[in-house]
């Protein structure tokens, strides 16, 4: 979009949970290893799936691979601290990510994170669980 869009988009202000620039080691190192993978980089979905197997991995290493143990492996996915790409984050009381929300601004047809908008953003945990 940010193509088509050219100089216009130039200054457009947006917020997202991830952002191509985070400049930390974790996302440098995830964005070169899935450049050589998958000979392309990689967008907020990417980052997304990465981070539901890392959520995952750690439920079922708490139950030791046997995840017909759905109750202790929720449990340890409730409690489990994500170290990701874009940012440490956990789940709150309604299963949603607490999550630092980045400020980007369009420059020359990319998404520079110029900030955090939101620092560990949750949701009041009324909401439904499933």
């Amino acid at each position: 979009m940010l193509e088509a869009a050219g100089p216009a988009a130039d200054g457009v202000l947006t917020t997202l949970h991830y952002g191509d620039g985070i400049e930390t080691k974790r996302n440098n190192e995830f964005r070169l290893n899935y450049a050589k993978t998958f000979k392309m980089q990689p967008d907020v979905y990417a980052v997304q799936g990465y981070d539901t197997g890392l959520l995952l991995v750690q439920g079922a290493n708490a139950v030791k691979g046997d995840v017909s143990q759905k109750a202790a492996m929720i449990k340890a996915m409730e409690v489990a601290v994500i170290d990701s790409p874009r940012g440490k984050w956990t789940m709150s009381k309604s299963h949603n990510p607490v999550q630092d929300i980045y400020l980007r601004e369009v420059s020359n047809k990319e998404n520079k994170v110029i900030g955090i908008a939101a620092k560990a953003l949750a949701d009041s945990g009324a909401g439904c669980r499933m």
